[in-house]
């Protein structure tokens, strides 16, 4: 078995990220099986703090969909969407025959089995916008708390954090402790660079609430959904939301749409 992680970051395409993708690396096979394969990337286009703006992450996305298909093509079993604005799980789930894990998703679906309520520790109000709406159209939006739990920092001062995490790190742990103490009994760190540096850190609780690992939550989920789907365990491909187009009909579309957008 073997699995594609594709991060936000340009990890492998811009040096400033090496640290975090090595990181992501260890952090996804200290989980995995070790007969599991697995493939960490970023995306070689990045916008910084791209969760500020709807119109051009709509762009930036489509690299997502591009690696979705090229992982298919090469044989991975799962893609894991790192990006906790789940880039494209919907489309991916109604592209691809193999699973398609959200590191959102799954996180808040396994904060729910850990504890009652649930808050997730950010670093911007833009992030706390998406998640509030994930949390909605997730159905999970009755088990986490509203806040804000922010921790001002841009995507790339927490990369860069990883070698110096201290001052960071502080205002991280502080923010989740009040969170803690206004009910939450599980903490998700978002977006994953945070999740990362707390990994980095060892550190696996706040006052008595875990804090999830959400990357290898979802490595580990994409291990599951593989071996499901082994089982005869997978969506609707016919109706529904992961209704998927199918032979020439696919084909033609597929290169119809090419003429706008950069589809490989």
């Amino acid at each position: 078995m073997k699995i594609w992680y594709q991060s936000a970051s340009s990890y492998r395409y811009e040096p400033v990220w090496d640290d975090y993708g090595h990181t992501l690396e260890q952090q996804c096979k200290a989980i995995l099986r070790p007969d599991t394969g697995l493939y960490v990337t970023g995306i070689p286009e990045m916008v910084r703090d791209i969760e500020n703006w709807r119109s051009l992450q709509y762009f930036q996305n489509i690299q997502t969909l591009n690696a979705m298909r090229r992982a298919e093509r090469e044989g991975y079993d799962a893609f894991v969407i790192g990006c906790t604005l789940d880039v494209g799980l919907a489309e991916g789930r109604s592209l691809l025959d193999i699973p398609v894990v959200g590191i959102s998703e799954t996180a808040y679906h396994m904060a729910m089995q850990l504890g009652r309520m649930f808050a997730i520790v950010t670093s911007s109000s833009a992030f706390c916008e998406v998640y509030g709406e994930q949390v909605v159209r997730y159905g999970v939006a009755s088990r986490c708390m509203p806040g804000p739990y922010i921790v001002e920092a841009s995507e790339e001062e927490i990369a860069t954090a990883l070698g110096k995490p201290g001052p960071l790190l502080d205002k991280f742990l502080a923010t989740a402790e009040r969170a803690v103490r206004d009910g939450a009994s599980v903490i998700i760190p978002g977006p994953a660079f945070l999740a990362t540096l707390a990994y980095r850190a060892g550190i696996t609780q706040v006052l008595g609430a875990p804090i999830l690992d959400t990357i290898s939550i979802a490595v580990k989920t994409a291990e599951m959904m593989a071996e499901l789907k082994r089982a005869g365990v997978s969506p609707s491909r016919r109706i529904g939301a992961y209704a998927r187009p199918e032979g020439e009909f696919a084909k033609q579309s597929f290169e119809k749409l090419a003429r706008a957008f950069r589809i490989e």
